[in-house]
């Protein structure tokens, strides 16, 4: 079993902006330190989502904030964070977080991700 995880852009070229920084810092391993930092930035109104504050905030993040930053200036991630966002709506899916267990898609509970493991560990439904 594989665990992916794909930011996508719900709420406009701000969350697209915001997924794409996502990716740059997993290609220094700190995808979810800096994925939390986001959403905690945010929930606390001291996060305003623009290339600049998305490079401050990797700072004591990531390990090359230089990399870091031109990675996000690039634009490297775009069309990645467009396709998975485009697949995300084909698939049904308004909100974020959202499980898919082989390619099906979990309710969000505790109880029926592990039904969903268990069920994929055990050959099947």
């Amino acid at each position: 079993m594989q665990l992916r995880v794909q930011p996508i852009a719900i709420l406009g070229a701000a969350s697209e902006l915001a997924a794409q920084a996502a990716e740059c810092a997993g290609e220094q391993e700190t995808f979810w330190e800096y994925s939390d930092a986001v959403f905690a930035g945010l929930a606390a109104g001291e996060l305003a989502i623009a290339p600049e504050g998305l490079k401050g905030l990797a700072e004591g993040r990531v390990g090359d904030e230089a990399a870091f930053a031109s990675c996000l200036d690039s634009g490297r991630y775009a069309a990645a964070v467009r396709a998975a966002t485009a697949e995300a709506g084909s698939a049904g899916i308004r909100s974020v977080p959202a499980t898919f267990v082989n390619g099906e898609k979990v309710p969000a509970s505790l109880d029926a991700l592990r039904s969903a493991i268990l069920a994929e560990l055990a050959g099947g439904p």
